[in-house]
C-alpha cells in the first residue's frame, strides 16, 4: 500500500482525523435524538478582543486557506489566557436588563439587575426524551390541524401565505413564494452577492426585563447632500437671502405735520431719509446745517396712511413715545415715503434679530396657523415687544415675517369660516360634535390700519385666552373690563402682586360665607340664571359639613356640578372662581372647597388666561405657607394635579362615582395615584392598578406589563378591555383615552340600562386580553405570556374555534388538568370533572358526548402526566396547538354574499386574512395584507377591496379589483374594521422595533 508524501504532512492527518470524527457522530444520531443531549458545555462571558489576538474559527470553514500548521495546544494556551483576562470583566452591561418607564415626568417603576461579581457560568441545557404519549399526541395534532392543500391564496399556491416575519429556513423558500415584508423590497435592490441578514432570537428567563427602540422621527423638511458645507460645527446658520442688505435707502421731500392744536400753524419742513434716520429742516437750502430734528427709523413701530377728513394725503408715524401725522404734496408721494418707510423699518428688525448672540427674550411664542387673503400655513410666532415675529421653525434666527402691533385691534373670530380658502389642509381640523365642519372657534383676528386682516389659529380655547390676553397688552388696547372681580384679577396681574400682597385680602375674597346673588364673570343675560345656580352649587357644597353617615350627599353634588359644567363651557369660569374664593380662608370648612377643587382640575381648566394665572398663583401662594395643614397637603396635590393636566390635557366626561367617594372621602394627599381599580388576567386572577384623574388608558397598560413581567403592549399584543353594561360584550379601551372617562361612560350606560337606577355595589369590570399575536416573536415571549396564551387557547377551544378530533381533546384537557391541579388522585371528583369540562372542553362536543366514557378517558390521561411541571404543560399544549397553521389569529363570524351565504369565519392574522369553513376549517382563501386596497362598511354588509394583478393576455374589460362582501352584524363590523386596521398598522411598527 503506497502513501503519497502530500498525505504524510501533520495537517492533512489532523484533517483526516476530524473527517473520521465527524462522521461518527454523525452516524451516531438517529431521528429522535436531539441535540439538547449532548453534554452542554458552558457559555463564556463576553470577553475583550485584542487587535493582535489570533482567533480559530470553530466550523474549521477555512482549513485549506492556512498556510502555516498551528499547533492545538497553542489554541488551548490562547483561551485559558483569555478566560483569565475576563475574570474582572464580569458585570458589563446589557441592555436588555434595564428597563425605565417613564411618563410626563411620572416614573412608574425602574427596574436594574445587578450581576454578581463572582464568575457566572449558563445552566446546562435540560435533556429532554420525549415520552410515548406525548409522541402519539404530536402525530394526531399533525393530522388533526394540518390545512388542507389547494387553497386559494394571494401570491401562493398552498396554505396560507408565509409570514413576513418569518425567520427560520429563510434559504428555503423560493423568490416565487415569499412575501415581502415592509423592507425585503428596499433591501431587493442590492447586490446579490451581499449576505443576507438574518435577526436572531433571543430567549429569556424568568424575570427578564425589555426595553424598546425610540422610533426618531425625521424632520418635515428635505436635507440636501451638501448641507453639511453650509453648516460648519452643527450651527445653524442665517437664511441671508432673507436678510435685507445693508446698501442705503435715501428719499427726499417737503412733509406738513398736522396738529390737533387750532393755534399753532401747519410746519412745512424738508425731510431727507438717509442712514437710517430721518432729518427735519426747516428749508430745501439748509441742508448743510445742523436739523431741528431727527428721527430714527429704530424708534418706529409703525408707519400707516391715514383716512380722515381734511388729510387726503397723510399718514401716521407711530413711536415708543408719540404720534405724529404728516402729509405730502399727492397721494403718490404718500405712498412712496410709506413703502420705503416700512421697507426700512423691516429691513432693521430683520438685522436686529439676525445679529443677536443671546435667545429671543419673548413674551409668548408657539406653534399656531396664520391665515391671510385665504392662504393658511403653520408658522412658529414669538412676541418680541411690540411686534408679532413669524418663524418657519422655532430655532430659526431670522423671521420670515412680523406684524407690528402697536394701534392694532385685537379681537377673538368667532364665525370666520367664509373668510378662510378651502384649499389648505392646515384648516382641515374638524371637531368632535361636527366632523364636516372645520375647527375655527380658537382663532384671533388682528386687524392693522389700511391692511387685510390676519387670523391666528390656536390649538386649544386655553391658548387662545393666553395669546388674546398678551397680543392685547403688545397692542395698546388692553383696558380694565368685566365684572368688579375681573377687573381685580387683570389689576393683580398687571402689577405681578406677591404672596404678601394686601390684593389679597380684598372683600371679593373674603366673603365667602354670603349667599352669591350676582356672578363673579361676565357671561351673557340669557345665560345668567344657570350660572347663579351653579355658584350657590358650589357655595352650598363648602358651607354645609360632610359627615360620615351622609357622604351620598355631597358625592350627588359634585357629580351635578361638575358633570354641568363640563357640558356646559360658559360655567367653568363661575366654578373656578367661587372655588377660589372659597379656598381664600373665608370659609370654615375649606378643605371641602379644596377637595372640590381637586376634582376639577383633571377635568377642564379655566378659559381665561387671567384667571388660570390667578389659579396656578392661589395655589402657590398655601403651598409656600410655613405652617403644614391639611389645607397646605391639598394645595400640593393641587399643584401636581393642575402641572399634569396642563400637560396632558382636559377630560370629555364629568366625574364617575368612584373618583368622586375616593376623593371625598379618602385622604388623597397621601399618595400621588388616589383611585385603584382591579384587572381580570387571562388566568382568571385579578391585580390592581393605580391611576388619577388624568392618567390615560397607555399607561395603565404600560404599567400593568411591567409589574407582570411582560413585553411591552406593542410586542406582547394586549389591550384592555372594559365590560358594557348594555350589550354584555366587551368593548376596547384605546390607549390616549382618559381612565376615568370609560369609567364615566360605562355608568351613563349602566344608568341607562337600568333604567335610571343606581346600584352602588356595581362596578365597572376591566380585563387584560391578546389584541393581536405576532407569530414570528413567539420565541421572545416571557413566561407569564405563554401561559396567557394557553388559557386563551382554552376559550378557543370551549367555543369550538380550533378544529379537534375527540382524541385530541381528551388529551388537552388532561394536560390542563395537569397544569392546574398537579398530579391526578386515584379517582376524579366531580368538581374537578365539572370544571375540566366546563373550561377546557368544547362545548358542542360535551353536549353529544358520553359523559361517563368522558371522565374515564381523561382521568386516564391524566395519571400518565405525573410529575410534570407547568411549564412543561405549558409547553406542550403551545407545542401541540401550534401545529395549526393559524393559530392565534382571531376569528368573526360572517357569512359570504358571493357564495350562497356560505357560513364562514374570518381570520385575522399578524399578515393576511384566511376565508375559513366555519364546520370543517378549511382554508377558502387568504389574502395578505399587501393585496388590500380598501376594507371596511358597504351598505348593511362588510367589504373587502383586493388588487389583483392582470397578467398580458387578460380581457380589456376585466377589472384590476376584486370585491367581496359579507354580512354579518354592525358592532361585529365596527369591531372588524378596526381589528383590521390595527393590525396592517402596527404590523409595519413591530417590524421596525423587532427587526
Amino acid at each position: 500500500m503506497s502513501v503519497s508524501i502530500s498525505e504524510c504532512t501533520p495537517r492533512v492527518q489532523r484533517k483526516a482525523a476530524r473527517t473520521m470524527l465527524k462522521n461518527t457522530s454523525q452516524g451516531s444520531s438517529t431521528s429522535e435524538s436531539s441535540p439538547c443531549e449532548d453534554e452542554a458545555k458552558p457559555m463564556p462571558l463576553p470577553r475583550r478582543i485584542h487587535p493582535t489576538a489570533t482567533e480559530r474559527d470553530s466550523l474549521n470553514s477555512y482549513a485549506e486557506d492556512y498556510e502555516y500548521d498551528i499547533e492545538e495546544s497553542s489554541f488551548e494556551r490562547h483561551e485559558e489566557q483569555v478566560r483569565n483576562e475576563n475574570e474582572k470583566y464580569v458585570d458589563y452591561v446589557n441592555l436588555h436588563e434595564f428597563v425605565a418607564i417613564k411618563d410626563d415626568k411620572v416614573v412608574y417603576s425602574e427596574i436594574v439587575k445587578h450581576r454578581s461579581t463572582e464568575k457566572e457560568y449558563l445552566p446546562a441545557l435540560p435533556s429532554h426524551q420525549p415520552r410515548q404519549w406525548e409522541n402519539r399526541l404530536i402525530q394526531a395534532a399533525e393530522k388533526c390541524l394540518s390545512v388542507i392543500d389547494g387553497a386559494d391564496s394571494e401570491g401562493t399556491s398552498t396554505g396560507p401565505s408565509v409570514s413576513p416575519y418569518h425567520v427560520s429556513d429563510v434559504s428555503r423558500i423560493s423568490s416565487n413564494n415569499r412575501t415581502e415584508s415592509p423592507g425585503s423590497r428596499k433591501s431587493s435592490k442590492l447586490s446579490r452577492n451581499s449576505s443576507p441578514r438574518v435577526p436572531s432570537h433571543h430567549s429569556y428567563e424568568d424575570g427578564a426585563a425589555y426595553a424598546i427602540r425610540d422610533l426618531c422621527l425625521g424632520s418635515d423638511y428635505y436635507l440636501p447632500p451638501d448641507a453639511s458645507s453650509r453648516c460648519s460645527g452643527g450651527t445653524p446658520t442665517s437664511r441671508t437671502s432673507l436678510i435685507p442688505s445693508r446698501e442705503t435707502m435715501e428719499k427726499s421731500g417737503y412733509w406738513t405735520q398736522l396738529t390737533d392744536s387750532r393755534i399753532k400753524s401747519l410746519k412745512r419742513r424738508y425731510v431727507v431719509f438717509k442712514n437710517g434716520q430721518i432729518s427735519f429742516y426747516r428749508k430745501h437750502n439748509n441742508r448743510d446745517e445742523e436739523p431741528a430734528s431727527k428721527i430714527s427709523i429704530s424708534d418706529i413701530r409703525s408707519v400707516t396712511k391715514l383716512e380722515q377728513q381734511g388729510a387726503a394725503y397723510a399718514f401716521q408715524l407711530i413711536t415708543s413715545t408719540d404720534k405724529m401725522n404728516f402729509m405730502t404734496e399727492s397721494e403718490r408721494t404718500t405712498h412712496d415715503w410709506v413703502t420705503i418707510l416700512s421697507a426700512a423699518i423691516k429691513a432693521t428688525t430683520l438685522r436686529e434679530m439676525a445679529s443677536r448672540v443671546t435667545p429671543i427674550d419673548a413674551s409668548i411664542s408657539g406653534w399656531l396657523t396664520r391665515v391671510k387673503c385665504g392662504l393658511s400655513k403653520k408658522v412658529f410666532a414669538a412676541l418680541v415687544n411690540q411686534k408679532l415675529m413669524f418663524f418657519k421653525n422655532s430655532n430659526d434666527l431670522v423671521p420670515n415675517g412680523f406684524l407690528c402691533l402697536q394701534g392694532a385691534q385685537i379681537s377673538e373670530k368667532h364665525n370666520g369660516t367664509e373668510e378662510y380658502s378651502g384649499s389648505s389642509d392646515e384648516q382641515l381640523e374638524t371637531t368632535k360634535e361636527h366632523p364636516n365642519q372645520r375647527k375655527n372657534n380658537d382663532s384671533l383676528c388682528v386687524q392693522i390700519a389700511n391692511e387685510d386682516p390676519v387670523y391666528l389659529i390656536l390649538r386649544t380655547s386655553e391658548d387662545k385666552e393666553k395669546w388674546l390676553y398678551y397680543l392685547k397688552s403688545a397692542s395698546g388696547t388692553a383696558a380694565l373690563c368685566g365684572t368688579p372681580f375681573e377687573i381685580l384679577v387683570q389689576r393683580m396681574m398687571a402689577e405681578n402682586v406677591a404672596n404678601d400682597s394686601p390684593l389679597w385680602k380684598d372683600l371679593l375674597f373674603a366673603s365667602g360665607e354670603e349667599i352669591p346673588k350676582d356672578t363673579m364673570t361676565s357671561v351673557d343675560h340669557s345665560d345668567r340664571k344657570k350660572t347663579l345656580e351653579i355658584a350657590r352649587a358650589c357655595q352650598l357644597f363648602v358651607s354645609v359639613l360632610m359627615r360620615a353617615q351622609a357622604t351620598q350627599y355631597h358625592i350627588d353634588l359634585a357629580q351635578n356640578i361638575l358633570s354641568t359644567a363640563v357640558q356646559q363651557e360658559y360655567l367653568r369660569n363661575e366654578v373656578y372662581s367661587q372655588l377660589i374664593k372659597m379656598t381664600s380662608g373665608s370659609m370654615p370648612f375649606g378643605l371641602q372647597g379644596w377637595k372640590l377643587l381637586a376634582l376639577t382640575i383633571p377635568l377642564f381648566l379655566p378659559k381665561q388666561y387671567s384667571l388660570l394665572w390667578l389659579l396656578k398663583r392661589h395655589i402657590s401662594r398655601w403651598v409656600d405657607l410655613p405652617n403644614e395643614s391639611d389645607e397646605t397637603r391639598m394645595a400640593i396635590f393641587c399643584e401636581s394635579a393642575l402641572d399634569r393636566c396642563l400637560r396632558v390635557g382636559g377630560r370629555q366626561e364629568g366625574p364617575s362615582r368612584l373618583e368622586v367617594t375616593s376623593v371625598l372621602t379618602r385622604d388623597v394627599t397621601r399618595t400621588k395615584f388616589p383611585h385603584s381599580i382591579s384587572v381580570k388576567l387571562p388566568n382568571s386572577e385579578y391585580q390592581i392598578v393605580e391611576f388619577d384623574g388624568s392618567t390615560e388608558i397607555g399607561q395603565c397598560l404600560s404599567s400593568l406589563c411591567l409589574k407582570l413581567g411582560m413585553r411591552p403592549a406593542l410586542l406582547s399584543g394586549y389591550a384592555l378591555y372594559m365590560n358594557d353594561p348594555m350589550t354584555h360584550s366587551l368593548l376596547l379601551l384605546k390607549g390616549k383615552q382618559k381612565l376615568c372617562d370609560a369609567l364615566s361612560t360605562w355608568e351613563t350606560r349602566s344608568r341607562d340600562a337600568q333604567r335610571g337606577r343606581v346600584i352602588s355595589d356595581c362596578a365597572a369590570a376591566l380585563s387584560l386580553r391578546m389584541r393581536h399575536y405576532w407569530g414570528h416573536l413567539a420565541l421572545t415571549e416571557t413566561p407569564i405570556e405563554r401561559q396567557f396564551l394557553v388559557w386563551r387557547a382554552s376559550e378557543e377551544i370551549v367555543n369550538g374555534r380550533i378544529p379537534l378530533s375527540n382524541q385530541l381533546c381528551e388529551s388537552l384537557a388532561a394536560l390542563y388538568a395537569q397544569m392546574v391541579f398537579g398530579d391526578a388522585n386515584q379517582s376524579l371528583s366531580d368538581q374537578q370533572f365539572e370544571f375540566i369540562s366546563q373550561r377546557f372542553y368544547p362545548s358542542k362536543m360535551l353536549d353529544v358526548a358520553c359523559i361517563k366514557s368522558l371522565r374515564l378517558q381523561i382521568n386516564s390521561n391524566w395519571s400518565e402526566l405525573i410529575g410534570m411541571s407547568e411549564n412543561e404543560c405549558v409547553r406542550v399544549i403551545l407545542q401541540v396547538l401550534g401545529k395549526w397553521p393559524l393559530f392565534g389569529s382571531d376569528l368573526h363570524e360572517a357569512s359570504m354574499r358571493t357564495d350562497n351565504e356560505r357560513k364562514i369565519y374570518l381570520a385575522l392574522n399578524d399578515h393576511s386574512v384566511s376565508l375559513l369553513d366555519r364546520r370543517h376549517f378549511d382554508v377558502i382563501r387568504t389574502i395578505p395584507y399587501s393585496s388590500l386596497s380598501t376594507f371596511g362598511q358597504f351598505q348593511q354588509d362588510f367589504m373587502l377591496t383586493i388588487i389583483r394583478p392582470l397578467t398580458p393576455g387578460s380581457h380589456p374589460d376585466e377589472a384590476p379589483k376584486e370585491r367581496l362582501t359579507f354580512s354579518m352584524q354592525k358592532n361585529e363590523i365596527e369591531q372588524l374594521t378596526l381589528h383590521l386596521a390595527e393590525y396592517i398598522r402596527c404590523q409595519k411598527l413591530v417590524w421596525k422595533v423587532s427587526k
